[in-house]
């Protein structure tokens, strides 16, 4: 004949299983904020890219002005000592200024150069700037999408929990008092896992062989009986 430890731990079986998946689907949902955090981070990674991108193009935008405003200074230099050409007396000083003003238009040919390779550079990090953009872009729309799964994730599972939740009220009321708090002390302490079957003369929670006596007084069920191991209560599977 089933005795009162018999049947409550039928009762505390029932309760278990609606624990452990309660305890499940909260982990879940507490992993929900470090998932949303990690999508954060990856999206601000990505964003590296870009800035990478239009620095490079500021940078050498910034080298093709200092060029430009340097030839401008050459150009003028030149039209000053060509107006000045003419006003010399000596072949000496005629001369000199000839020749000053050859190296200026050198330096000037040279200048032009840098400014014609300056603009290709430039066109290249405008077009790399336009690409990084673009994936940026597809980047960002995951991100959102990511953030709104994980948002819709956790309130389903909040939910399923709050579901859960009110269920278990049906059995916890019908346990003795002191036995159901036992079973809740050692279900936060065990990671949700208070009540376990007997599986090949072992502690189905943490696998360790049990004692002869042991098997026999979970057997009888005529009182409470725990892993001396792991603490949590033990029950015969029918």
């Amino acid at each position: 004949m089933p005795t009162a430890i018999h049947e409550q731990i039928k009762i505390l079986a029932e309760l278990q299983k609606i624990d452990g998946e309660i305890y499940k689907l909260r982990k879940e949902l507490s992993a929900q904020p470090l998932l949303q955090k990690k999508y954060e981070e990856d999206f601000e990674r990505s964003k590296n890219g870009l800035k990478s991108a239009e620095a490079e193009l500021k940078n050498f935008q910034l080298k093709q002005k200092e060029k430009e405003m340097e030839l401008q200074t050459r150009e003028e230099r030149v039209k000053k000592l060509q107006a000045q050409l003419y006003q010399l007396k000596s072949n000496k000083e005629y001369s000199a200024m000839e020749l000053e003003i050859k190296g200026s238009k050198a330096d000037q040919s040279l200048l032009e150069e840098d400014i014609l390779r300056l603009l290709d550079a430039v066109e290249t990090a405008k077009a790399r700037a336009a690409k990084e953009k673009e994936s940026l872009a597809g980047e960002e729309k995951k991100f959102k999408e990511a953030i709104e799964a994980s948002k819709k994730t956790s309130e389903e599972l909040a939910s399923q929990i709050a579901a859960l939740e009110e269920k278990r009220k049906a059995y916890a009321p019908n346990i003795e008092p002191r036995l159901l708090s036992q079973y809740e002390r050692i279900l936060k302490s065990r990671e949700g896992l208070a009540l376990v079957p007997v599986k090949n003369n072992a502690c189905g929670g943490c696998h360790m062989g049990l004692p002869p006596q042991v098997l026999h007084e979970v057997r009888l069920g005529e009182k409470m009986i725990v892993c001396e191991t792991c603490a949590r209560i033990l029950y015969w599977a029918e």
